[in-house]
Formats: structure tokens, C-alpha cells, sequence
């Protein structure tokens, strides 16, 4: 009787244990955990948007769009003076800056090539912070916050307003370079400035000349770090963002550069990740102490760093010394590579001829994208830096012909070549990259390179979009376009 119960009582166990296994197969037998929702991005809060990814997730963007036609376009409010600097975005307000001159309307000049070329200015300019209404691009305040003739000069190409502001919500901080670091809180009332000295920046191999200051201020955990790599005195940082009193100041062994700073957070401590044209270097984010260093750096350094996959990806790319990196956070004193080498602990790969000249790169699923100035633009696997492809986004144009019919007609005057300022971003599995010329291309993020729309804006473009809740904002020279479906 005994043996005849173990028996059946195997023969349900064996059945039971099949039964679940169909169960389980079919679908039904366990509930299944949900797949973790990303929440859109509606925050844009500083330059290329939370820690300078670049990247935004939520509702689609659209592929196409024509601002000439209407065509996706939201809105667009016209903005006064002229300004690199990129808007940013909390909530349902879009903030901006510019320079204001007192004399005749400025232009950019994106039909020139790329010159070493400055401008001074003795006229009067108006330094202005804006908020608008992100869904019908309504001016709702507008501060000055300095006045007067430009303490520096220019890079032709430039502006007296290159650096983006950054908010946390409560706050919006301007840097304006000579005239100051300026603090508003989300209404528009000042909170407080701080005087950072004249601000000369410029090429190295030319004491004289005078481009002007490019970096962004960012703001982490209640502390404003601003990096400031002028000549006779480059320095990183922190200013109380309540009060505007300083938290600590780094001085830096630098010549001048233009890259924003970006904290990357690990689970031991913050560190703050800057480009130099000397070095590239890491300070802790509470005391500022330099926590490492990483040499070559390319001469003028201008793209910033940026945190994806566990790897900091920096590098510069002025000529003949071009080097980009993926660096592992948490490394300790002098971490450049001994000769000959590429890779090591603590740098995961990189190259010696890849790095970009302006534009900050991104990175979307396993790959980062790195744009040239003239849109050539590269892949390469991030974990890795296997080589995807490099080439232009689009091809040059073949030179026009003389007219057969008269042949000693001179030929039409051949386009100027595209040239690139602003920094790809990208959502929905795409890039939208601006040409300084003012269309939109919109590629693939994909190994393989695939132009899905070339959208024109009808103006020069040299800010970097930003991206909000399924809205592109684009600044060009005299508006700031939204785009959504």
C-alpha cells in the first residue's frame, strides 16, 4: 500500500511539474515584471540638456518640418541681438541670454570659411536674460543685466554671448563673461552677481587676439562650477547657488578653452570633468580638489565632456593633436597613457586622430557620434571604439561647369562649404544636426549612415537645439523656433 502511494504521488508530481512547465511557457503561469518606463524629458536645465548627454526621450519629434511653410512648426518669437548660447528648459518656461548692440543689427557671418579673424565693438551693448512660454513661445520677462561697451573682443564667428544659461528649477544663472556671473530666480528677479575679472580669451600662439569666452555654467547640488580658462589666471569654481558667496576656487595650469564642464556622478563621489587645452582633468565636486589628469589634450579644446555607459567620452580636435578618450570615473592622479599605448585600467579606449573641433558628441544605444566641423561625421561602438564609418552628411557639391554654349563665360560662383558649430542631439533614435547655414538634418543613429530629412530653418544656426516634451527648439539668428508633431 505504501509503495502504491509513493507511486501515484510520483506520477502527480511528474504531471503537476509538466503542467507548470506548459503553463509557464504559454505565458500565464507568473506574472512577468513590467519593462521600466523611461519618463519623458522635460527638463533641459543647462548646455545639451541633464549632463550634457544630449539625448531626450518622451513623445516622437518630427522627422521633417519648414519654417518658411509652417510645416511642424509650433511657434517662433523673435529674439533681439545676437548670441551662441542655447536655450534651455524647466517645465513649462524656455530661458535664454543675448547681446544687445546699440548700433546697427548684427548678423552671423556663416557664409565665411573658419577664421582666426576678431572684431571689437566700441558700441554699448545690453546683456539680456528671457523667459518664455514653452507651449506658445510668449515673452514673459525680460531683464538686463549689465550694460555697456564689450570689455574684450570677438571671434568673428562668435558673439558677445556664447555661454548657455543652467536652472534648477528655482534658479537661472548667466555667465556673460567680463561682466559677470548673474543669478535670477524664475520670475525674473536678480538674486545676486559675482565680478569673475575681465575674461580674455584667445589663441594661444597670438597674446593679442581676442575671441571671447565660450564655456557654460552648470549648476549640482545647490553649487554653481564655472570654468574659467582665460589667459593670466584660468580657474574652476563653485559658487553657493542661493547666495552667490564661493564654495571653493581651483587654479588651473591652462591656456584658454571653451568647453563646459560636466559632473559625472559615481557611486562614491562627484566628480567635475573638464577639458583643457593642456590636460584634461577631474576635481571633486564638493572641495575641488584635482582628483586626476589625462594628457595630450588637443590645443584648443572646445567640446565638452559628456557620461554614458559607465565611460566619460572627451577629446578635442584641433590640428595636429587630436586625441579622444573613454575614460573610467575614479581614477586617481596622472592617468595618460604611457607611449605607444591606447587603452589601459582606467582608459577603456581612444584614439590619437578622432576627436571633434567644436561639436560636444553624443552617444545613442551602443554608439557615439562624433561631428567635424565640415559634417563629416563619425561612429564608432562606444564600449569598444571599433570604427563604424566616418563620412560626410552630405556630400560635397561637384564645381559647376562653364556654360558650353559660350566658354568664355566665367563660371557661377561655387557655394560656399557647409560648415558645422552647433552639437548634434538626438531623440527617437535620431540625430538632428544643425549647419551653421540653418537646415536641420536629421540622420539615423545607426552604424550605417542614413539621412532621413534635411529640414530648413531660413536663418543661420549655431546654437545647439534643445529638446523638451516632444518639442525641438532651435535657435537661429533673429527667432526661436519650436518644432513638434
Amino acid at each position: 500500500m505504501i509503495g502504491l502511494r509513493r507511486r501515484v504521488a510520483r506520477v502527480c508530481f511528474i504531471a503537476g511539474s509538466l503542467m507548470l512547465a506548459v503553463i509557464s511557457a504559454a505565458g500565464v503561469a507568473r506574472p512577468q515584471s513590467p519593462e521600466p518606463v523611461t519618463p519623458p524629458t522635460v527638463n533641459w536645465p543647462s548646455f545639451r540638456g541633464p549632463g550634457a548627454s544630449g539625448v531626450a526621450t518622451g513623445p516622437e519629434l518630427p522627422t521633417t518640418f519648414d519654417a518658411a511653410t509652417g510645416a511642424g512648426l509650433a511657434w517662433r518669437t523673435a529674439i533681439p541681438g545676437l548670441a551662441h548660447a542655447s536655450p534651455i528648459v524647466w517645465g513649462d518656461r524656455v530661458f535664454v541670454t543675448s547681446a544687445v548692440s546699440e548700433g546697427p543689427p548684427q548678423r552671423f557671418l556663416a557664409e565665411l570659411p573658419d577664421s582666426r579673424e576678431e572684431i571689437t565693438d566700441p558700441t554699448p551693448h545690453s546683456w539680456l536674460v528671457m523667459a518664455l512660454d514653452k507651449h506658445s513661445g510668449e515673452v514673459l520677462w525680460q531683464r538686463v543685466a549689465a550694460t555697456g561697451v564689450p570689455r574684450t573682443g570677438r571671434l568673428r564667428k562668435g558673439s558677445f554671448n556664447n555661454s548657455t544659461p543652467a536652472t534648477d528649477g528655482t534658479h537661472v544663472v548667466a555667465w556673460f563673461g567680463s561682466r559677470g556671473l548673474f543669478c535670477y530666480d524664475t520670475e525674473g528677479n536678480r538674486l545676486w552677481q559675482v565680478d569673475l575679472g575681465t575674461t580674455e580669451a584667445g589663441w594661444f600662439f597670438d597674446p593679442a587676439s581676442q575671441w571671447g569666452t565660450a564655456s557654460s555654467p552648470i549648476i549640482h547640488d545647490g553649487r554653481v562650477i564655472v570654468q574659467v580658462d582665460v589667459r593670466g589666471g584660468a580657474f574652476i569654481a563653485a559658487f553657493d547657488v542661493e547666495d552667490g558667496s564661493e564654495l571653493w576656487r581651483a587654479p588651473r595650469d591652462e591656456v584658454s578653452s571653451w568647453a563646459t564642464p560636466t559632473v559625472v556622478e559615481t557611486s562614491t563621489r562627484a566628480e567635475v570633468v573638464t577639458s583643457g587645452g593642456r590636460a584634461i582633468r577631474a576635481y571633486d565636486a564638493e572641495s575641488g580638489e584635482q582628483l586626476w589628469s589625462l594628457a595630450p589634450s588637443s590645443e584648443i579644446a572646445a567640446p565638452t565632456p559628456i557620461f554614458a555607459g559607465g565611460l566619460i567620452f572627451v577629446g578635442a580636435g584641433y590640428l595636429p593633436t587630436q586625441p579622444f578618450y573613454a575614460v573610467a570615473p575614479g581614477g586617481s592622479g596622472d592617468i595618460s597613457l604611457p607611449e605607444g599605448s591606447s587603452r589601459s585600467r582606467q582608459i577603456a579606449w581612444s584614439t590619437a586622430d578622432g576627436g571633434p573641433l567644436l561639436s560636444t558628441p553624443v552617444v545613442v544605444g551602443n554608439f557615439i557620434f562624433l561631428l567635424s566641423r565640415d559634417g563629416t561625421l563619425s561612429c564608432f561602438d562606444a564600449g569598444s571604439g571599433l570604427p563604424m564609418f566616418r563620412q560626410k552628411i552630405v556630400a560635397d557639391e561637384e564645381p559647376v561647369a562653364a556654360d558650353p554654349a559660350d566658354p568664355a563665360a566665367p563660371a557661377p560662383p561655387a557655394k560656399p562649404p557647409l560648415t558645422f558649430t552647433a552639437s548634434p542631439v538626438a531623440a527617437d533614435g535620431k540625430l538632428y544636426i544643425a549647419s551653421d547655414q540653418g537646415d536641420v538634418y536629421v540622420v539615423e543613429a545607426g552604424p550605417i549612415l542614413r539621412l532621413a530629412a534635411t529640414n530648413p530653418i531660413g536663418e543661420a544656426v549655431f546654437a545647439t537645439p534643445a529638446i523638451s516634451d516632444g518639442m525641438l527648439l532651435i535657435r537661429g539668428q533673429n527667432h526661436l523656433f519650436a518644432f513638434s508633431q
